[in-house]
């Protein structure tokens, strides 16, 4: 019987700082790029009689020798019930076996990936000398992706839009208690049109944000379109450089799944971070970066969380 050692939130957290986090996606992007992991096809439909989008995205990272799945989804009643929207678990395979080794929750798991994702593209995409963030939603991600922005970059103001204005308004509160300029608008198109970082994290259906308000060399993070259906941008005047963490899911899920053409992708962001690419060349660019989420983000700090605890000697185990 295979003995699977089961770690909760709180042993995760404390394995999981956001050093470690950014070094860890970026070399999944990396090695994605140079084969030495696979990614397999995602599922992600929606459960309208609970209000829910269901997942469960799946991959191999070879040189580890570990396989894993994350199943969950969006529950978008759970602020109702005081539980996160977001809810998933992972597990994690010996790939020689085929023995399960770890099970464990993957909440936090996916806020810091997410976030880790948005952080390195802006890294490569976005201006060093970006002052200016504007937030496109108030949820636990867009806190998340500010985390990633303030710890590259040197920010002095973000501004905040979302349509739940108490949420946004205790964001801000949140902020400027970190000592953090922030600020509060109703404007969508105010927030992005001084912004030289806009990021975007709702669950939208239709269009929030038009890419004809952006000024010139201002970066775009897109996370929150990860289903069919999903949008949060209207592609109305052409952006210099558009980058994806994945074609075939970002042109089924992401915001490039509204007719953007293949030939008009400047790269995939492995292609960047591996040094085959380079990402801005110009001050005066516009750019975007259309994340889905890949499983190879979450297994690669899922595998380095299991082994840490392994190390140390943390959580339990359980025979099946």
């Amino acid at each position: 019987m295979p003995k699977i050692t089961v770690l909760n939130h709180e042993i995760i957290k404390e394995l999981l700082p956001l050093d470690k986090t950014l070094e860890l996606v970026e070399a999944a992007f990396t090695e994605f790029y140079q084969q030495k992991s696979q990614l397999y096809p995602a599922v992600r439909e929606l459960v309208p009689n609970h209000h829910g989008i269901f997942g469960i995205k799946s991959s191999y990272l070879l040189e580890d020798q570990c396989i894993g799945l994350k199943a969950g989804g969006f529950w978008s009643k759970n602020t109702e019930r005081h539980k996160m929207n977001h809810q998933s678990t992972m597990v994690l395979f010996d790939a020689e076996t085929g023995e399960p080794i770890c099970l464990l929750d993957a909440n936090y798991v996916t806020i810091m990936r997410t976030a880790a994702a948005g952080a390195i593209a802006a890294k490569y995409l976005a201006r060093k000398e970006s002052e200016v963030v504007s937030v496109i939603g108030s949820g636990t991600q867009a806190k998340a992706q500010v985390e990633g922005l303030l710890h590259l970059f040197p920010i002095k103001e973000v501004v905040v839009y979302s349509r739940t204005v108490e949420s946004a308004n205790h964001f801000v509160r949140q902020l400027l208690e970190k000592g953090v300029a922030a600020r509060f608008t109703h404007s969508p198109e105010e927030a992005i049109r001084t912004a030289d970082i806009v990021i975007t994290t709702t669950p939208s259906f239709s269009p929030v944000v038009q890419t004809s308000w952006i000024k010139a060399g201002t970066h775009i993070s897109a996370v929150g379109s990860d289903t069919i259906g999903k949008r949060e941008l209207m592609i109305d005047k052409p952006v210099d450089k558009v980058v994806c963490d994945y074609w075939e899911q970002c042109s089924i899920m992401g915001e490039l799944q509204y007719g953007f053409p293949r030939h008009e992708l400047y790269a995939e962001i492995g292609q960047i971070t591996s040094g085959d690419k380079v990402g801005r060349q110009q001050a005066n660019e516009t750019t975007l970066f259309d994340t889905t989420g890949l499983s190879i983000q979450d297994l690669k700090t899922a595998f380095h969380v299991y082994k840490q605890a392994k190390k140390n000697g943390i959580g339990q185990t359980i025979m099946l």
